[in-house]
């Protein structure tokens, strides 16, 4: 889910400005390596555009070094391409971590954006395609979000936003409802969709208290 509006102030004459930034590239050891590349070329509709197998004969990491590319069985997925940017999932797999506990210290979860609430619904049926459900669904008021389960347990949020414009998702989430309340309703997710697809209006179907889709 978006998280609260930052202050736009410009820094005082004798602090250093940060430049913009974007998540360009996100990498995910794993001891389920086929499983896990598996699940991601179902997710993003197409397979890793490069994957390695490490040399055995490669000279070992230096001591204290955590793993490189090198070192490990690789995959690099393309999420998104434009001009001067590009994102970028990874998968480490990493033999030592098969069988132990993902549940750690850690990731929490991360996002995936989809252009409309229409591909909302068309992504929560990809998924089911492969009998992948969402452990949770939520409209949070500014965005409605299904979240997964990768095989490791990671979780994935695929997320739309509720509002037009950034205008109207700022000034919703500066007021009493998200303040009171930033997780906003809980989501039956097949219910939600059975109602999209049966026709109810956007407008009815993402109010706050619309107990018909509902947890």
């Amino acid at each position: 889910m978006t998280t609260t509006p930052q202050s736009t102030a410009a820094p005082a004459a004798t602090e250093t400005q940060a430049v913009a930034l974007q998540i360009a590239e996100l990498v995910l050891k794993t001891g389920r390596y086929d499983d896990m590349a598996a699940f991601y070329t179902h997710v993003l509709g197409h397979g890793p555009f490069y994957e390695r197998t490490p040399d055995p004969d490669a000279p070992p990491r230096p001591a204290g070094m955590p793993e490189r590319a090198v070192d490990v069985r690789l995959g690099f997925f393309r999420v998104h391409d434009a001009p001067h940017s590009s994102q970028v999932l990874a998968l480490f797999g990493i033999d030592s971590l098969i069988g132990t506990d993902a549940s750690g210290p850690g990731l929490h979860h991360f996002q995936f954006g989809v252009g409309s609430l229409g591909e909302l619904v068309t992504q929560f049926e990809h998924m089911a395609s492969i009998g992948a459900r969402p452990h949770r669904a939520a409209n949070h008021g500014q965005a409605t979000s299904f979240y997964y389960r990768d095989p490791d347990r990671n979780i994935v949020e695929f997320s739309c936003a509720n509002f037009a414009t950034t205008e109207e998702e700022v000034a919703f989430m500066s007021g009493p409802v998200f303040a009171a309340n930033p997780s906003g309703l809980e989501l039956n997710a097949e219910r939600f969709v059975a109602r999209y697809r049966a026709g109810d209006p956007k407008d009815e179907l993402l109010r706050l208290d619309n107990q018909a889709v509902a947890l």
